[in-house]
């Protein structure tokens, strides 16, 4: 388990241990922190034979599964090895790699945990990112939170937890799992062989899987050329169209361009240096910070609006090219 989950899997194993786990579990956190690999482990507990005795065994622990961590699974039992195996009857899994969870998904599911189960143990269903469920999904998912058949356990996973149905999260049983301490997940990527900064992981809001996958394909690097490019559009005004392309390349590069202006911004209103979030674009930062506070508010304001307007669902279709032109060329002009 990464070493961010391990307190949250400590405690959400013992209230298994002690059968004071919900019929029904929100695990909430941003988008990389390690939802999924937290719900299969809790899914495993649930399932495991030793965790389902009245009386917990406890020699038959795993290197993760200690006397003293009750509920968890012991990783031997067949139930587990049918886990490992990927073969268990009674765990089900909605994966939420499609753009939507329709309500047929929703509907074969409550319709498994309807029956009884193949190893009497319980079930379990796993619904990964279920803020995608449709209305319809949602709705239909309800009676099975109001009056779950048997054993049955649902384990919800969301980054979004706010674009559930208040009818949904009522009925769960909510765990928070907060953006770890940055000198934790600094120490656990350069573990992993990746060079880290404090300034990758903001730019990836703290989350540690985001931020790993960025490091390893070489991200980084291409923030800090794109917003060196942005910084001497003044000497360089040819190189419009390319600064252009490339914040057109992925959404989160225009939030690379607001996060130095805010901390060119904050240089520029005389605050300390220290909290860049981007400390690793300071120099570059303290060029843009002359402008003076008055036009990086106004320019920083623009691109906020910018970025609003790109999103999707904002409204109707705009021209992201026509838009982000007219913001460079608006910058160029004021920038004497």
């Amino acid at each position: 388990m990464y070493p961010w989950l391990r307190e949250s899997e400590r405690q959400l194993t013992a209230l298994i241990g002690d059968k004071q786990l919900g019929h029904a579990l929100l695990l909430k956190g941003v988008e990389g922190i390690g939802k999924r690999e937290l719900a299969a482990v809790l899914a495993r507990a649930l399932l495991c034979q030793h965790t389902n005795l009245t009386d917990h065994v406890t020699n038959h622990v795993t290197d993760n599964a200690t006397d003293n961590e009750k509920g968890a699974p012991c990783g031997h039992c067949h139930s587990c090895q049918l886990i490992k195996a990927g073969h268990h009857s009674d765990l089900h899994l909605i994966d939420g790699q499609q753009r939507s969870i329709g309500v047929d998904a929703i509907r074969q599911l409550t319709q498994v945990l309807s029956e009884s189960a193949r190893l009497g143990h319980g079930k379990v269903a796993v619904i990964e990112q279920a803020d995608k469920m449709t209305d319809a999904a949602a709705n239909a998912l309800l009676k099975t939170l109001e009056e779950p058949a048997g054993e049955a356990t649902l384990l919800l996973t969301s980054a979004h937890p706010e674009r559930l149905p208040p009818t949904i999260r009522s009925r769960c049983q909510q765990w928070l799992l907060p953006v770890p301490e940055s000198g934790l997940v600094l120490r656990w990527l350069a573990e992993q062989g990746l060079e880290p900064s404090l300034a990758a992981l903001n730019v990836n809001q703290g989350s540690p899987l985001v931020t790993r996958d960025y490091l390893a394909a070489g991200t980084d690097q291409r923030r800090r050329e794109l917003l060196q490019q942005f910084g001497q559009l003044a000497q360089q005004p040819q190189t419009l169209a390319s600064v252009q392309s490339g914040l057109l390349e992925q959404p989160v590069h225009l939030l690379w361009l607001q996060l130095l202006l805010q901390d060119a911004l904050q240089l520029a209103l005389g605050l300390s240096p220290t909290g860049l979030r981007l400390a690793d674009s300071e120099t570059l930062c303290r060029a843009l910070s002359r402008r003076g506070p008055e036009r990086l508010g106004q320019a920083l304001a623009a691109l906020l609006q910018l970025r609003r307007t790109l999103q999707p669902g904002a409204g109707r279709p705009v021209n992201a090219a026509l838009q982000l032109g007219q913001w460079l060329n608006d910058w160029l002009i004021n920038i004497k």
